[in-house]
């Protein structure tokens, strides 16, 4: 039977509310008060720094980062350092992972899969790069991933480049990886960049993968 799981879009805004709001929800899924969540959102510019980060791998001061309206934030999730901003679909999936028994690797597998998926819709070939995550285009990353898990229930997630000021990647070695660029829907020259659409085609992905079934949303915005 298909496990059930809502859907919460917070359209744009500052990363640090975003991040605020899936913690509660998270508190929320730990009590078993909502079900297995899925967020998705875009957020103001913000570069932020993994568990993992090597401070290096930022290549301006955040005082310069500021000035050019990017925030800086350090948050509790595997991996380097990463850009989000408008343009680029954050999907933040909130699962109780033992429910689907699965282990983090595969999780992650499962997760890059979904987006592999959806970017076949759009005539993309998206696939893995050895010993390296996230989602890759002719050794390009589109979509990133980020992770961390506590008491069994996964945070953050993966993020997926539709059209983001693709500049600002470079005030960053995303990931700690400087051998390999950054991609996205719109430097591949796809002209169909409907985010409501991709936002459809990644839960169909997502819930073939998953076995999970779309229910009405628990959390409302008022909760927060």
């Amino acid at each position: 039977m298909p496990i059930d799981i809502q859907v919460i879009d917070l359209k744009e805004m500052e990363y640090r509310q975003a991040f605020a709001i899936q913690e509660e929800i998270v508190r929320g899924c730990d009590e078993r008060i909502y079900p297995d969540t899925i967020i998705f959102q875009q957020n103001h510019p913000v570069i932020t720094l993994g568990r993992s980060s090597d401070w290096q791998n930022l290549l301006k001061s955040e005082e310069e980062l500021r000035t050019l309206g990017i925030d800086v934030v350090l948050v509790d999730r595997g991996g380097d350092i990463t850009y989000h901003g408008p343009g680029q679909l954050v999907i933040s999936v909130l699962i109780h992972i033992r429910d689907h028994s699965l282990g983090v690797h595969q999780y992650l597998r499962n997760l890059e899969q979904a987006v592999i998926n959806t970017l076949h819709f759009y005539g993309v070939k998206g696939e893995r790069l050895q010993g390296k995550s996230g989602v890759w285009v002719n050794n390009e990353k589109i979509a990133a991933t980020g992770i961390g898990v506590t008491h069994g229930i996964t945070r953050h997630g993966i993020a997926i480049n539709i059209e983001p000021n693709l500049t600002h990647f470079s005030y960053i070695i995303p990931c700690g990886i400087s051998e390999y660029g950054v991609t996205s829907l719109e430097k591949l020259g796809i002209n169909d960049r409907n985010v409501e659409t991709i936002k459809k085609r990644f839960l169909e992905e997502f819930n073939k993968i998953f076995n999970t079934a779309v229910v009405a949303p628990v959390w409302k915005e008022g909760d927060y």
